[in-house]
This record gives structure tokens, sequence and C-alpha cells, in this order.
């Protein structure tokens, strides 16, 4: 069976100085990592690694220029399950020998654990994950958030979560009609514990936000996005997270309406709603600090985002082509 699809993303970056060598070396190995004029910014769209492989020199290397953390779990671990292992002496065959590091007794969240237990300003780290089958079968999608502090790492599923939310809902009273409120408290009627999303309703709101953090990543990254995607950075870093959560709520129905005229090509064509069509709804809007909102006429609009879809789809084809091309990868080395 094909296992799931997985996507990370973790927020706020971590300060690089705040980072040992070795932490450094087995991060940049698990996850996709950005460093960042911020930090370190933890994110992949393959999902983590587990085991690592790194140079043999290179572990040691890291391992000694960590030595003022000689006493943080990590290190400890290293030292005890990995260190203890490698032939002693050294020579050049050996130094460029691969070593195995298997961190399922250490899984990397951990990891991230005790860089903030150290860090005088770093406070939490939020860890947001989105997985789904390749099949795109419904039942498969979920997603899942942790809150990293110095005390504990704190973690919950989106069916934890919901499970949560049904006995909340259960103890609540029978809501009244918008009738019979007073007029100042009519518009609550339209507010979210009136107003709840559905399951299609919250895939869609997460697959958006999803596309989001990835253009968000590039563009902070310094690689070259679209005008459209360095505008909604710019309001992003204008309006804050919350507020940009809230945009992505506002503009779900709307989302919904485009894909339901757009299903057709999508399905001839083999493309997916998360993977092709949320990221080229995303790249086709325009955005102010009022929200997100399209140009031109719904036609032309529509023409847009299967043109993004169709791009996209070829930008990930050439990728993956470059990459099994052993003339690209030595023109690029």
């Amino acid at each position: 069976m094909t296992a799931l699809e997985t996507r990370i993303y973790s927020h706020p970056p971590i300060p690089v100085a705040d980072i040992s060598k070795l932490e450094m070396l087995l991060l940049t190995n698990v996850l996709e990592c950005s460093e960042t004029e911020e930090g370190l910014v933890l994110f992949t769209d393959v999902g983590p690694t587990n085991p690592v492989r790194v140079p043999r020199s290179e572990l040691i290397a890291a391992f000694h220029a960590s030595v003022q953390y000689a006493e943080d779990p990590l290190t400890i671990f290293i030292a005890g399950r990995v260190l203890a292992l490698l032939p002693a002496g050294s020579n050049t065959a050996e130094d460029d020998a691969m070593i195995d590091i298997d961190l399922s007794q250490f899984p990397w969240p951990f990891v991230v654990q005790g860089i903030v237990a150290r860090s005088a300003d770093l406070r939490e780290v939020t860890i947001i994950q989105w997985m789904n089958h390749p099949s795109q079968r419904p039942e498969s999608f979920g997603a899942s958030v942790s809150l990293i502090t110095d005390k504990a790492i704190h973690h919950a599923t989106s069916e934890d979560l919901l499970a949560r939310f049904r006995l909340q809902d259960n103890a609540l009273p029978p809501a009244a009609s918008s009738a019979a409120l007073p007029e100042d408290d009519s518009a609550m009627a339209g507010g979210a514990a009136l107003d709840p999303f559905t399951v299609k309703e919250l895939e869609t709101a997460l697959c958006i936000w999803e596309a989001m953090l990835y253009f968000r990543g590039l563009h902070q990254d310094g690689r070259p996005v679209p005008d459209n995607i360095a505008g909604m950075s710019e309001v992003w870093d204008a309006v804050g997270w919350q507020a940009m959560r809230s945009h992505v709520r506002e503009i779900v129905p709307f989302a919904l309406d485009v894909h339901a005229a757009v299903f057709e090509d999508l399905e001839d064509e083999g493309f997916t709603f998360d993977f092709d069509f949320a990221p080229a709804f995303v790249e086709t809007l325009l955005w102010s600090e009022d929200g997100a909102f399209r140009e031109g006429e719904p036609e032309e609009f529509l023409e847009d985002v299967m043109v993004a879809v169709r791009r996209h789809r070829q930008d990930v084809v050439a990728r993956n082509k470059s990459s099994f091309n052993p003339a690209s990868r030595q023109v690029d080395s």
C-alpha cells in the first residue's frame, strides 16, 4: 500500500545561533529546511526522513563542534547510540563512509524541544502537519498540530480536535434563531458557532493554507515567485498570521465555486485538488489587507487558474526529469 503523503511546516523560524552543529546536521537531513534572515524554517513536502544517512566525517565534526552541549539529550543519544558503534581510528575510507542514524527512539521534535529549552528568546515552536493518500480518498485526509515548548510537546490530530469539538457541541444549548436575537446580536448568528465548516470546507481551507505556507516559504527563501505571491507575502507581514487565517476562511466558498466550475477540466487532465488546484488558485488571487480577491471577469479568472494548474504541473515534471538526469546534475554541481 502506498504510504500517506505528509507535508510539514513549522513556525516561527528557529534562530540559527540557537542551533548546535549536531542539531543542524540532523534537522537538515530529516526535513527540507530553509534558512532565512529570521532563522531556520523546518518544512517538508514528502514527510520526515528516517533513518538519515550522513557522512561519518560530518557526524564526528558536528559532534565535536557541539561539545558545549554535552548534557543535551541529543548529544547523549548520538554518543551512546551512534558514536559508540563507530570503528576506532580514522582513515579516508572510514571518513567517507555513510552512517545510518535511526531516530525512531529520538524523533526530530525532541531535537527542536532541546533548542527551545536552551534558547533565551524562543518560547515555542508550532508544527502543522497535513496528510493524505495519493488516491485522494476522502477518508485518507488528516492533519495534526503540535506545540513544542521547553516543558513539553503537545500534540493533537484533526480527529482529536473534531472529537473535542463534538463534546463541546453536545454540551451547548440549542441555538436560538436569528429572529429571536436582539438586533445588536444578529451578526453573531452568522459567526463560527452557528456557521460551522463542513468537512469539505475544512479540507479546502487546509489545502489553501498549505499552499499559502509553501509559497510564502519560497518568497522568504529568496526564490522567484509570481508577483501575486510576493504581494500576498507583503500583506502577510503587514496584517499577521491570525488575519491571514481569517482571510482563508473567507475565501473557502469562492474556492469551492471556482473548483466546481473547472472540475471537469481538472478531472479530464488528471489534476488533483490539493496538489494542483489549490496552489494554482492561491497563485491567481490578488491580495490586500482586507483579504484576497480576483481580478477581471469570472471567465478570465477561471482561465488563469487552469493556466496556473498546467504550468505548475509542467514545472514539477521538469524538476523531476532534471533530478533523474545525471548530466544535468553534473552541470549543476
